[in-house]
């Protein structure tokens, strides 16, 4: 019996120790705490074997006796001390319930986790609202263990002095400041709209996104109010908001600057062909969609800009003509060039659609961290060349090596199986989207451009912007070329409900385990036991 319980205790010992050094060994921030919360639960298992084993009274004289009572009893505190010291420094919280209502968006998680300047946020709550309570218990969790990050929870009702010299009038009301900014939010119980006015309140300036139009691009200026319709879901009895969805035309890019706004961007228009150079606010100048070519003289604007050092952003669909100039002047002499054309992709594509390609994996690139699945409907190819000298050309997406290319005007009308796809040293992976910057050719060398061109649109659109990581790709663009790096990237609000989305080959090999596989060993396991039993 005593030798049982030895193994036991070495056994828990050798545990806890394994654990703790697993646990250091590098893991995420959340799987580390996890490690090492299971190896403080395994550690104080086997300090409470250690103790059972202990005398109720020491041996030898009652002065000894008291003496080593009081070791192991000051032994034993410090030891249980430690080790919440231990805990509450590697904290990490477990949410049990349905939905996970206990556990904060993860915008606003990621938010405070990367803060490197101090941010407060002082909420003016209604103690009569359930949702208020719930928001206000859910960014203290969040809170917990960031000392840049200051949170107050003040009842409108108990203090209404301090919220009138503040400038609060509402109930519901959220102050976030950073440094001399201050963002207020009114009426809210939506942790992720906090997330998002952070992001407004940690910006040092605010930048402007010049869309291109005049070409028959689908920008329009940002409305006051949209539209929108409600679904009834599960979650949206229990979070205000959950079943809103944006009602908007397809076309449109509502959803992409609804995103834009919320982390502190302003956005606005320009007219290319009645221009002599970009306006200097434009931090960025974004060209998506365009359906008739530039005019003459027009794609030098950019290239001037370019060589000033600006930032574009390029979104061409298949059918959009360039125009001699933008190929030469622009595309040519960074090394980039295109066709008209789609790429197809039997392999990777979206539902059963092979010319909406899937990219699955990205090159390491500031764009493409943190991007899951993307999906680039009836997109163009990207023929890509080594830059000149001083820049350098990055490709954010290609197609698998299946894929192979076919005219314009075969979009929608081709199956998975298609009886047309070329032989295979026909096939290749195409290129989707490249980053380029460096020094222009010719400009000079402290001036440092930004170039992003996209073989589609659509991605960046109401009717794609929601779908798997399209939306952060989208605004993740943007935010490179404005050299926004400094507050985190968050997931956007795509105000439509959250859909699974797999690829072509992925619902394969889901059918395949649960229509093929689960049966099988079903099967497999009642005549083993019947074997057993016969």
């Amino acid at each position: 019996m005593a030798a049982r319980a030895n193994i036991v205790v070495a056994v828990l010992v050798v545990g806890a120790i394994a654990l703790g050094a697993i646990g250091f060994a590098g893991f995420s921030e959340d799987t580390a705490n996890s490690l090492l919360f299971a190896a403080w639960s395994v550690a104080l298992l086997a300090l409470f074997a250690l103790a059972l084993r202990l005398p109720l009274r020491g041996r030898g004289s009652r002065v000894s006796a008291w003496i080593s009572t009081i070791l192991v009893t000051g032994a034993a505190i410090a030891i249980v001390v430690a080790a919440n010291i231990a805990l509450f420094r590697h904290d990490v919280h477990f949410d049990v319930s349905r939905e996970g209502r206990n556990t904060p968006p993860s915008q606003l998680t990621t938010v405070i986790g990367n803060l490197r300047a101090p941010l407060s946020l002082t909420y003016f709550y209604n103690a009569g609202d359930v949702n208020a309570l719930a928001a206000k218990e859910l960014i203290a969790i969040a809170a917990h263990g960031h000392p840049l990050f200051a949170f107050r929870a003040i009842d409108l009702d108990k203090e209404p002095g301090l919220a009138r010299d503040i400038g609060v009038r509402a109930y519901n009301t959220a102050v976030v400041q950073a440094g001399d900014r201050k963002v207020l939010v009114e009426n809210t119980t939506d942790a992720t709209r906090l997330a998002y006015a952070a992001l407004r309140a940690l910006k040092e300036r605010v930048e402007t996104i010049c869309f291109v139009t005049g070409h028959g691009e689908t920008f329009r200026p940002t409305q006051a109010h949209f539209h929108y319709s409600h679904v009834e879901t599960l979650k949206g009895h229990e979070t205000p908001g959950a079943g809103d969805v944006l009602v908007a035309a397809p076309e449109q890019l509502d959803r992409l600057q609804l995103a834009l706004t919320e982390i502190g961007y302003e956005m606005r228009g320009i007219v290319t062909a009645e221009a002599s150079a970009i306006p200097p606010d434009c931090a960025v100048v974004a060209d998506i969609g365009p359906r008739t070519a530039f005019a003459a003289g027009e794609a030098d604007v950019l290239v001037k800009y370019l060589a000033g050092g600006g930032r574009v952003l390029l979104l061409l669909d298949p059918l959009s003509p360039l125009g001699p100039e933008l190929e030469s002047h622009l595309l040519g002499a960074v090394g980039l060039a295109t066709e008209p054309a789609i790429v197809i992709d039997p392999l990777n594509h979206f539902r059963t659609d092979p010319d909406k390609v899937a990219v699955p994996y990205y090159p390491p690139h500031p764009i493409t961290d943190h991007i899951a699945l993307t999906v680039f409907p009836q997109v163009r190819p990207i023929h890509v060349a080594p830059p000149p000298e001083g820049a350098s050309t990055v490709i954010l997406a290609a197609s698998s090596q299946d894929s192979y290319r076919r005219p314009p005007s075969a979009a929608g009308d081709l199956s998975a199986a298609d009886q047309s796809a070329p032989d295979a040293e026909d096939r290749g992976a195409q290129t989707l989207a490249v980053a380029v910057e460096g020094v222009w050719p010719g400009a000079a060398p402290d001036k440092h451009f930004r170039l992003v061109l996209a073989g589609t649109s659509k991605f960046a659109t109401n009717e794609y912007f929601p779908y798997v990581s399209d939306g952060e790709l989208s605004v993740a663009m943007v935010r490179w070329l404005a050299a926004d790096e400094a507050t985190p990237g968050v997931t956007p609000q795509t105000y439509q409900l959250p859909e699974i989305v797999l690829t072509s080959r992925q619902m394969r090999d889901v059918f395949i385990a649960l229509e093929v596989l689960l049966p099988l060993s079903t099967m497999l396991c009642g005549v083993l036991v019947w074997w057993r039993r016969r």
